[in-house]
């Protein structure tokens, strides 16, 4: 009796052990398959939120790619416009003269109207004013703005007028009488054909005086037509 219940003993202990061990295997069986499904279900988490983010980014992305384009366009627009503006500048004559007439004392008097032709340029461009002659020719349809000045002694009557074409158009002057020298002068804008002469006379019988550059005239362009 004693050996047969040592014998039961004995297979109640193997089997409860090799129940334990089968019972721990099957743990961490389990655990070996259920922790790739929990770290599955935490990278598939990030994933999506990854995928969030990028979309996201996309939009900005986009949004700042349409703004850019909207500013390169206008950025093209606007240096079409300088570009157009520049040419529209460089194509338009350039006309203006300034000159003194340069007598060194006084000129004058004669029996006849003379053109007075002022030598002393100090600017001309376009070269539309003859230093040899004393004339002013339009070199374009447009308006024009001129300006004579003088001095003289009172003692001496003096008179300029502007001319067109041979006829008058202003003048400047004053009457001999006593009294210190003065200075006069007069300035017009005309609307000048192409072709169309401007010209200073000294009227007959009238004294002018230069020196320092007193007695001078100006004209410049404003605009074509």
């Amino acid at each position: 009796m004693r050996v047969t219940a040592v014998i039961l003993l004995l297979l109640h202990t193997s089997l409860s052990f090799a129940q334990n061990g089968v019972e721990t295997n099957l743990i961490d069986t389990f655990k070996q398959q259920t922790c790739p499904l929990m770290m599955c279900r935490e990278l598939t988490k990030d994933l999506g939120a990854s995928e969030e983010k990028l979309k996201s980014t996309e939009k900005r992305l986009h949004a700042l790619e349409s703004k850019l384009q909207e500013l390169t366009s206008r950025l093209v627009d606007s240096e079409a416009q300088i570009e157009g503006l520049r040419a529209e500048h460089t194509g338009r004559p350039k006309v203006a003269f300034s000159a003194a007439l340069g007598s060194g004392g006084f000129f004058g008097p004669f029996d006849t109207d003379v053109t007075l032709v002022y030598k002393d340029a100090f600017i001309n461009i376009g070269n539309a004013y003859n230093k040899n002659t004393g004339i002013f020719t339009a070199p374009v349809k447009g308006v024009y703005y001129f300006s004579f000045f003088y001095h003289c002694s009172t003692s001496h009557g003096t008179e300029l007028a502007l001319h067109k074409n041979g006829e008058w158009v202003t003048v400047t002057a004053h009457h001999k009488k006593k009294g210190p020298a003065e200075n006069g002068g007069n300035g017009i804008t005309l609307q000048l054909q192409k072709g169309d002469q401007l010209y200073i006379n000294l009227i007959k019988n009238k004294w002018i005086w230069d020196g320092s550059n007193v007695t001078v005239f100006n004209g410049f362009l404003l605009y074509d037509m």
